[in-house]
């Protein structure tokens, strides 16, 4: 009885520990057991969901499915690829989270954005990340602000995926695809983003400048079309964001894995094993 009440007593201990500092978690992967002679030992194996650098992202105990462990060094693209298709059908697996810094303040900031794809060039996909966002928005201004004469939009993307317990942090520069855009492919990409998005995402775009101070949102166009029901085009505050990536830092909790591809020279990736 006693043996039992301690055990009982030492779960609830690890229950709060861990609710206190792992906020993904619900409870921490610990395997307690009693001895013949009533006493408590833990163990956590290596191979029980993992300790560690793992300990961030573990859900109570993931299945043997969820878990990915891949020692083969491969392209972030390959692994990305794999990552997006096992997340497909989770509720916001496609939100990621881009950083940028004020010119003003030099000042991080964060905010949560869709991701939307990979830009396809001549029917074939490549490496840049498809966003949107609005021109009146601080992630613009603070982007373009500052920029002088050949200076690029640094900036660094967060991808992290529940399922696998995988995280990404694409570094690179963006790129704003408005109504002047010279470029014509670039374009019709816009405006086939503008197509696809929802009925109320489109609205978005018509509502009153973000940021000030509150008022009552005026008549809009429901759902960005006309009285026929068809699709206006864009307006000008409608940006397809893009992000050319140059640098990848991957990390796979499940088994501490980590990798590092950067580009070394004419758009040509390498990639290389490090310590987590």
């Amino acid at each position: 009885m006693l043996a039992q009440s301690s055990l009982f007593y030492l779960y609830l201990s690890t229950f709060s520990f861990s609710s206190a500092f792992t906020p993904f978690t619900s409870s921490r992967v610990l395997r307690l057991s009693v001895r013949a002679s009533s006493s408590i030992t833990m163990s956590s194996s290596p191979n029980e969901n993992i300790i560690g650098l793992s300990e961030i992202g573990s859900e109570s105990q993931k299945s043997s499915s969820d878990i990915v462990s891949n020692n083969e060094v491969t392209s972030w693209r390959d692994k990305i690829r794999t990552s997006i298709a096992r997340s497909r059908k989770i509720k916001g697996g496609n939100y990621v989270q881009i950083s940028t810094v004020d010119p003003a303040t030099l000042e991080p900031r964060c905010r949560t954005v869709v991701f939307r794809g990979f830009l396809k060039e001549n029917g074939s996909e490549t490496d840049v990340l498809k966003m949107i966002t609005d021109k009146r928005s601080c992630k613009y201004s603070e982007v373009t602000a500052s920029l002088g004469q050949g200076e690029r939009s640094n900036c660094e993307l967060l991808w992290w995926f529940a399922k696998s317990s995988e995280q990404y942090r694409i570094r690179g520069h963006l790129k704003f695809v408005g109504a002047d855009e010279e470029d014509a492919s670039l374009l019709t990409c816009r405006k086939d983003q503008w197509g696809n998005l929802s009925d109320l995402a489109r609205e978005q775009f018509f509502w009153r400048d973000p940021g000030l101070p509150f008022e009552e949102q005026l008549k809009i166009p429901e759902g960005g079309r006309d009285s026929d029901g068809k699709v206006l085009p864009p307006p000008d505050n409608f940006l397809l964001m893009l992000l050319y990536p140059k640098r990848c830092d991957y990390l796979r909790l499940g088994d501490n894995f980590r990798q590092i591809d950067s580009i070394i020279g004419n758009q040509i990736w390498d990639f290389q094993r490090v310590n987590p």
